[in-house]
């Protein structure tokens, strides 16, 4: 009981320490019921800490050695119990991660990649170069669309004027034919 009451006495002042409130009542009962209170105004107030609190209370069988693993049954240094606090659910992920990422390094540390950050502000210059480039070619684009577009317009027109000239000479021609047939001075056209 002694050592509950250390406890007990050790947690009251932690938790009061921070503004100097004392509680004056015997009873144990009663002093829990207002530690907890405390408590919880001070979790409610400091998220990190509740945050902490969880994730110790998920682990404290391990870290506190009170539970069934072999892993609890040993004493556990505080950087170990720290990392297992840390780590909590997403120590499989974290580690799946980690295992990944060492399967990768021999691809990663290429020595090709080395030579990356060197060549990085040639390839700057090239980027900007080609986007010079790239504005270039579509001004380019745009001036030939411009001349073909004129060029088929001309071209049309010329066709249209060809094709009228075709119907006025074939007209002259019928009636060159017509006089021709009704005239006696052209006799040898006949034949």
């Amino acid at each position: 009981m002694d050592v509950l009451n250390a406890r007990l006495e050790a947690l009251e002042r932690g938790v009061l320490s921070a503004d100097g409130r004392t509680n004056n009542t015997e009873n144990v009962s009663e002093q829990i019921a207002y530690i907890e209170r405390c408590l919880a105004q001070v979790l409610a107030d400091h998220a990190p800490l509740a945050q902490g609190l969880e994730k110790y209370t998920k682990l404290k069988g391990v870290i506190d050695g009170d539970g069934d693993l072999d892993l609890s049954r040993q004493l556990l240094g505080v950087g170990a119990k720290a990392e297992l606090v840390l780590l909590n659910d997403s120590a499989v992920h974290t580690l799946s991660d980690l295992r990944t990422i060492r399967d990768l390094q021999r691809n990663i540390s290429q020595p090709e990649y080395a030579a990356a950050a060197e060549v990085l502000s040639k390839a700057r210059e090239l980027e900007l170069q080609h986007s010079k480039q790239a504005g270039e070619l579509r001004r380019a684009v745009a001036d030939i669309s411009s001349v073909v577009d004129r060029y088929h317009a001309e071209t049309e027109a010329l066709s249209e004027m060809f094709v009228r000239w075709d119907q006025v000479l074939t007209g002259i021609e019928r009636e060159v034919s017509v006089l021709e047939a009704a005239s006696p001075v052209f006799p040898s056209s006949r034949r």
